[in-house]
């Protein structure tokens, strides 16, 4: 099914061709949004600058963003979306996950993904658990605590008290020199606060750590020194990423969506990617 430029499976997953970039081999660049809830159009930004052959994909999963509809409500049945994902995956040939924060997180569930990717990019995500880490991260740099937004949103959790929250969050996001322009950018994002609700809840009952350690599939993992939502030191400290086939890159001046302030060196370090994924190929 088609609607506005959008593709529509069963599932009611949403898909978007950005683009495309020809190539000797096409991959299939699969760009699975944060939140959970943020609509995956913020990637655009990034998209619309990189030079790298391949189709390059929105992924809305149903109820994320604004993939909501009369037969998709906003608090969507969010536990479906562990089967989604990887029908969604299968679908491709020649897939790479662009995966941010949560993006990045949810298929570390999924240890049948080393058989199905390509590659896997994860930007600005988390190994596990997180919100310890960012509450330390913001104390070393002096950034307020979010004790009363949170509190509103914890006692009365609806879309305005979400929308002041991840506001009054933007430090954590972006570096001061950016933050003006952060805080338009998450001021203008659709985003379906059921979803991040579903996801806190779900990460902390089951006291999330990644469950798939890729083995052998090329893996970039791409931190920023400004980041305190997740911070690169989670991955950094956990050894079980420490592979041959995973690279950790932190960047420099840059925060959550590090490509904003770092757009020349995120390209760069994509285009290493994919000739490391080229190089992989040829092994095989």
């Amino acid at each position: 099914m088609k609607s506005n430029n959008y593709m529509y499976d069963s599932n009611l997953v949403r898909y978007k061709l950005a683009k495309s970039n020809p190539g000797n081999i096409i991959f299939n660049w699969l760009f699975i949004p944060g939140g959970p809830g943020a609509d995956s159009s913020y990637f655009l930004s990034l998209i619309n600058h990189l030079d790298i052959p391949g189709n390059f994909w929105l992924i809305d999963l149903p109820g994320n963003g604004n993939n909501i509809s009369d037969n998709i409500p906003a608090d969507f049945n969010f536990d479906s979306w562990d089967e989604y994902l990887i029908s969604t995956i299968q679908k491709f040939e020649n897939p790479i996950i662009v995966g941010h924060s949560f993006g990045g997180m949810f298929p570390l569930l999924f240890p049948i993904l080393e058989n199905l990717l390509k590659g896997f990019i994860i930007l600005n995500s988390a190994p596990s658990l997180w919100l310890e880490e960012a509450a330390k991260c913001a104390s070393e740099k002096n950034i307020p605590l979010l004790t009363e937004p949170m509190a509103a949103f914890e006692q009365s959790p609806n879309q305005e008290t979400f929308k002041k929250a991840l506001l009054a969050s933007a430090p954590y996001y972006f570096p001061a020199n950016n933050l003006e322009n952060g805080i338009k950018l998450l001021n203008q994002l659709p985003f379906n606060y059921h979803a991040a609700v579903w996801w806190l809840k779900r990460a902390s009952s089951m006291n999330f750590s990644a469950r798939w350690i890729p083995e052998n599939i090329p893996i970039l993992i791409i931190g920023s020194s400004e980041d305190c939502i997740t911070p690169i030191t989670l991955f950094e400290r956990d050894k079980r990423f420490s592979r041959k086939n995973i690279d950790i890159e932190k960047i420099q001046e840059a925060g959550h969506f590090p490509w904003l302030e770092q757009m020349e060196i995120v390209k760069g370090k994509f285009k290493s990617f994919i000739d490391k994924i080229h190089a992989n190929s040829d092994k095989r």
